[in-house]
């Protein structure tokens, strides 16, 4: 009978004999398809690790369709020596991910932030972290003054940290991010022209 272990490259399905530590693949739900574990020589197998919550933490993490920022800087353009106040349009804060598994619901909530690249070649390139949405003038707080006319491309990351749960056992996940840019952007320059 198959039975989902840990394997070394995550969750895989073995075949029994049946371990109390590891679970029948039947019960593995809403996961899709899990691979077999990878075959060794005759006589060497080692007996299957229990599976780890953690390994069905990291699995969905990797699976989890997070929010994408849609920034804008209004009104479409930015003026030298004048702050651009970035609006970022996205969440900081969506609703908790649930999936059933064999060991219980894992929950997982999930947090951003933002930092930006303003594409002029400042530094440092990236700024922030900011823990709140960018907002327009003259509520913002992600803003940015440019000191010379050109066409630049605003970068806008959001990195994001979560915390898991799954039974009595929990833990922390990072290392994803979400992208957006605003490619084109112009910088403007006025001139003031004296006449009569």
């Amino acid at each position: 009978m198959p039975y989902l272990v840990s394997g070394p490259d995550g969750l895989c399905m073995s075949e029994g004999p049946a371990d109390n530590a590891n679970l029948p693949i039947e019960m593995y739900l809403d996961t899709g398809s899990v691979a077999p574990c990878p075959a060794v020589a005759a006589g060497q197998a080692p007996a299957p690790a229990p599976v780890n919550p953690v390994d069905f933490a990291v699995q969905f993490w990797q699976t989890i369709p997070l929010p994408v920022p849609r920034p804008t800087i209004p009104p479409g353009y930015a003026i030298t020596g004048k702050p651009a106040y970035l609006v970022t349009n996205g969440t900081l804060a969506p609703a908790p991910y649930r999936r059933a598994t064999p060991l219980g619901p894992l929950t997982i909530v999930a947090h951003g932030s933002y930092r930006v690249d303003w594409g002029d070649s400042t530094s440092p390139t990236w700024t922030g972290p900011f823990e709140s949405e960018g907002l327009a003038y003259p509520n913002g707080n992600i803003f940015h003054t440019y000191d010379n006319a050109g066409t630049v491309t605003v970068t806008v990351q959001e990195v994001w940290t979560a915390t898991w749960s799954l039974g009595a056992a929990t833990g922390t996940l990072e290392a994803l991010h979400t992208t957006a840019t605003i490619a084109g952007f112009p910088v403007r320059q006025i001139q003031a022209v004296i006449t009569g």
